[in-house]
């Protein structure tokens, strides 16, 4: 099993351990059980193979408090499998999103002190997140390695897709609920992005003359 053709931008999604399983595609009984390439990539909530849902590495399920988002984090998916598998994007990139939608976020009126480690820009988009996340008392992943667990990924998958489709603006406005070093980082990783996107326009535009 090898993810060196895997795109750059989706490599923080890539797990180290098994952190999902379809039961349909795995062996049960098996020993050692065979680990399937879709049991790494932390941007599946569905099998690559059979399209059934993953299922968490534990015995006990939980289920996910963000099913009404469910086709929009399979939107996403796609998006995200697009760029990762095919080199296949659009005017930017799913997983940079993703990234981006993990930093932290200063919400008004301003919380407890000890409350801000679970404000993240995403709860901006998905205002279920900040009540889930605060009644589960889980903490998110960090950009650094974006992997949500199973039954909270739906959220940041449907984030992406609102951002994808609504475009570089929304980008902007998202920056408006950071502060300090963290809105400086949002705001020259956005700028970036925009950038590629008016090439990512140019280019397109070239192929239509």
């Amino acid at each position: 099993m090898t993810f060196a053709n895997v795109a750059r931008a989706s490599r923080r999604l890539i797990a180290t351990r098994p952190t999902q399983v379809c039961t349909n595609c795995s062996p049960g009984g098996a020993e050692p059980a065979p680990i399937l390439r879709s049991q790494h990539l932390g941007w599946r909530i569905t099998c690559p193979l059979c399209g059934d849902q993953l299922r968490g590495p534990g015995k006990r399920e939980i289920p996910s408090p963000f099913q009404q988002y469910r086709s929009a984090a399979l939107r996403d998916e796609k998006l995200l499998d697009d760029e990762a598998e095919r080199g296949i994007g659009t005017w930017t990139s799913p997983a940079e999103i993703a990234r981006l939608l993990l930093m932290r976020r200063i919400p008004r009126p301003f919380p407890r002190e000890d409350d801000l480690w679970r404000f993240r820009v995403l709860g901006a988009i998905i205002p279920d997140l900040d009540h889930v996340v605060a009644e589960q008392g889980e903490n998110l992943p960090t950009p650094a390695k974006p992997i949500l667990p199973l039954h909270m990924r739906p959220a940041l998958l449907a984030g992406v897709t609102i951002v994808e489709r609504a475009g570089p603006e929304m980008l902007q406005m998202l920056s408006g609920h950071m502060m300090g070093d963290n809105r400086v980082r949002f705001t020259n990783a956005a700028e970036s992005m925009m950038a590629r996107n008016r090439i990512w326009k140019a280019s397109s535009q070239m192929h239509l003359i």
